[in-house]
C-alpha cells in the first residue's frame, strides 16, 4: 500500500469502514511514513471537530433581535387583527414570543385567518429555530464506528467472561450507573463479556453477546423518556435495534440478519 492509496482511504479508516486487511496495511504504513501519519493526524483531527460540532449547540441559530415582534405583527396584520403594542401586552414572564404567538395562532377567530404567507413566514421562522440535527442518526453513527473498531482490533472486551456476576461487577466504579446484565445462553446468545466505550461525549457499557459465529453488542445508557418498542434500522450495513425500558437506553448492532437482531431485542426484553 503506498501513499497514494493511504490517502485515498483516508475518509473510510475515519468512519470505521476499512476491512481488516486494509487496516492492517495501512497501519503498517503509517509505523514507516511520517508524511502519511501527519496527514491522517490532521484528517482525524478534522473528523473529530465535525462530529463534537453536530453535537454542539453552536448549530442552533438564534433569530435576530426584534424578528419575534415582526413576525408576530405580520401575522396579525395578515389575520386582520390590530397589534397590541409590546409595552401593553405586559406578558407573563415565562411566555417568549414564540409562545404567545403559538397561543395566538390556535385562537380560532385569530389563527384561522391566516393567509399562506403568514403560515410559510412563521413556518420559516420556526424551522430556524428548531433546526437542529438528528441526535439519534448521530448516535447510530458514533455506536457503528465503535463496533467496527473492536471487531478491527484487540479489544472486544475489556472482561472476557460468559458469568453476568462477573461482567456486572466489573462496571462499578467506571460508570455511573449499573447496565443490566443477561445470562442469553438458553435464548441463543452467550454472552462474552463487557467493555466500555464513548458515545456521545460519555462513558458507555457495552455488553458483548454471540449469535452463531456473529458479535452483537448491546450499548446500554441511562436515557430519559417513555419507554418504547425495538426499532430496526440499518447503519453501513449493520442492523441496529433500538428501544427504551425502565430509563435505559439499548443499542444492539450486529451484522447478522435483521431476524436475528429483533430476537436478539426480544430476548433482552425478555419477551
Amino acid at each position: 500500500m503506498n501513499c497514494d492509496d493511504i490517502r485515498a482511504l483516508l475518509a473510510a479508516r475515519a468512519d470505521g469502514e476499512l476491512g481488516a486487511a486494509d487496516s492492517l496495511r495501512m497501519e503498517t504504513h503509517l509505523g514507516t511514513c511520517a508524511a502519511c501519519t501527519d496527514i491522517a493526524a490532521r484528517h482525524d483531527g478534522v473528523v473529530r471537530a465535525l462530529r463534537q460540532g453536530l453535537r454542539a449547540h453552536a448549530l442552533y441559530m438564534k433569530a435576530p433581535a426584534g424578528l419575534n415582534e415582526r413576525v408576530l405583527r405580520a401575522v396579525q396584520a395578515e389575520a386582520g387583527a390590530r397589534p397590541e403594542p409590546a409595552a401593553a401586552r405586559a406578558p407573563h414572564r415565562a411566555d417568549s414570543p414564540w409562545q404567545r404567538l403559538a397561543h395566538w395562532l390556535v385562537t380560532p377567530s385569530r389563527g384561522l385567518g391566516l393567509g399562506a404567507g403568514a403560515l410559510a413566514a412563521v413556518a420559516l421562522g420556526v424551522g430556524v429555530l428548531v433546526g437542529r440535527p438528528d441526535t439519534a442518526v448521530v448516535t447510530a453513527h458514533d455506536i457503528t464506528a465503535s463496533h467496527v473498531r473492536a471487531l478491527l482490533g484487540a479489544r472486544e472486551t475489556d472482561v472476557l467472561s460468559s458469568d453476568r456476576h462477573t461482567v456486572k461487577p466489573w462496571f462499578n466504579g467506571r460508570i455511573d450507573y449499573a447496565p443490566p446484565v443477561t445470562d442469553l445462553a438458553a435464548r441463543g446468545f452467550p454472552l462474552i463479556g463487557g467493555r466500555l466505550d464513548y458515545i456521545d461525549g460519555r462513558p458507555v457499557a457495552v455488553l458483548v453477546y454471540r449469535a452463531s459465529q456473529h458479535p452483537v453488542d448491546l450499548y446500554v445508557r441511562p436515557e430519559a423518556g417513555s419507554d418504547t418498542e425495538p426499532a430496526v434500522r440499518t447503519e453501513r450495513g449493520y442492523q441496529l435495534v433500538v428501544w427504551r425500558s425502565a430509563g435505559m437506553g439499548y443499542w444492539a448492532i450486529t451484522d447478522a440478519s435483521a431476524d436475528v437482531a429483533q430476537a436478539f431485542a426480544r430476548a433482552v426484553r425478555g419477551g
